[in-house]
């Protein structure tokens, strides 16, 4: 159970200043400034986490119909946790609207400035490498696009540990389990294994190390189907705050 003065919400319609609170939550610290993984995917320059941030929130927040977004707010109203989920049938970052909404072109451009290794890095990891991966670990053929896709869930540092995320992830589950839909995510700290374990996801295949010209960084895989179903999109040869 979240602290009593935590709020936990779906929010039905996310705005631009939803979206600027919650980069400032993933670039905070204890959240993912010191990962690795913000890293390598910001060319190895943690100067553009908010960047990095920004441009993916964008794409799945502003876009109407691509996603489902969790607050959890403190007595004062400050954001100091969220979730975003993208629907089955969408993708983080995988339409021409989704990409100008989300001013990728800028953030490329930004990000060649102090890394010319970087955008043709994000661009192989993101669009080709993670998701194979996803695919192999899950079981299920496009899981990004094929599952209720957790694409974020954040907790500023004071409040990690005290049952936000899982307030955050019970909302999800409601809504996930109304669409009959698998719930499935990677993360990237091990520090987070338990924890979705505790939370009701199941942990899939192994462990991946994934190498960058910076860095190197780990993705753990999970997914939760909905009670009483079956998968149908199984990849026929097999079966991560």
């Amino acid at each position: 159970m979240a602290p009593p003065n935590v709020t936990c919400e779906f929010v039905h319609h996310p705005t631009e200043a939803l979206t600027e609170e919650a980069v400032e939550v993933f670039a905070g610290p204890g959240v993912m400034r010191e990962d690795p993984a913000a890293l390598a995917l910001s060319g190895g320059n943690i100067s553009l986490i908010e960047d990095l941030g920004r441009t993916m929130l964008r794409s799945l927040l502003l876009c109407p119909g691509v996603s489902h977004t969790f607050t959890a707010r403190d007595e004062t109203g400050a954001l100091i946790g969220f979730t975003v989920f993208s629907l089955p049938g969408q993708h983080m970052l995988s339409t021409p609207e989704q990409m100008e909404i989300a001013r990728l072109n800028e953030f490329m451009i930004k990000m060649s400035e102090v890394s010319k290794e970087g955008p043709a890095y994000y661009e192989k990891t993101m669009m080709k490498e993670v998701p194979e991966l996803n695919d192999k670990a899950l079981g299920i053929q496009e899981a990004e696009r094929n599952t209720y896709w957790c694409n974020f869930a954040m907790v500023r540092a004071d409040y990690q540990g005290k049952g936000v995320a899982k307030a955050m992830f019970e909302l999800a589950f409601n809504e996930a389990d109304k669409l009959g839909a698998t719930v499935a995510l990677t993360t990237t700290n091990i520090r987070n294994v338990p924890i979705y374990e505790t939370i009701g996801l199941q942990q899939c295949g192994e462990p991946e190390t994934l190498q960058s010209p910076w860095v190197e960084w780990g993705l753990w895989f999970f997914k939760r189907t909905p009670p009483g179903s079956q998968l149908t999109t199984e990849v026929t040869t097999q079966e991560r705050i």
